[in-house]
């Protein structure tokens, strides 16, 4: 295992991910780690024909930007000042279909991702996250799931 992604949305789950994933680091110095926030597309929310522009597209990937922006501090933070070795990507779209393809364009060996995300922490009484559920289907690559 030498490349992992981490779903990340800034929920406590998926900051748990992170930890989980620097400390498979401190087992092999050639693990790469690719922290992943996710953030949705003007066209997925309003798929009607013409109801995005290019402008709405370009306000929300600055408030995606803004916030992916606020998780990569956390993570920072986690990783106590050796941010530089986690990577950090942003992508687009429904978020399993996103992380998958993202891992498997990418050749990840391994996903990482919490068992609940920010919006299922809030009061779902699922036993396995959506996001995590879906991803667990579609990745043909192993996933870690941390709770």
């Amino acid at each position: 295992m030498k490349r992992i992604v981490v779903a990340v949305d800034g929920s406590e789950s998926s900051l748990r991910a992170v930890s989980h994933a620097l400390k498979l680091r401190k087992l092999s110095s050639h693990v790469h780690i690719t922290a992943l926030y996710i953030g949705p597309s003007c066209y997925d929310l309003f798929p009607e024909p013409g109801a995005c522009s290019g402008f709405q597209q370009k306000e929300l990937d600055k408030e995606i930007e803004s916030r992916a922006n606020e998780v990569f501090k956390k993570i920072d933070k986690i990783a106590g000042g050796k941010s530089s070795s986690i990577e950090k990507a942003i992508g687009r779209g429904d978020a399993a279909a996103a992380i998958s393809k993202f891992a498997m364009e990418g050749g990840f060996d391994l996903i990482i991702i919490g068992f609940h995300g920010y919006e299922e922490e809030e009061g779902s009484k699922s036993y396995l996250g959506g996001v995590c559920y879906k991803v667990l289907h579609m990745c043909q690559c192993p996933v870690t799931v941390v709770k």
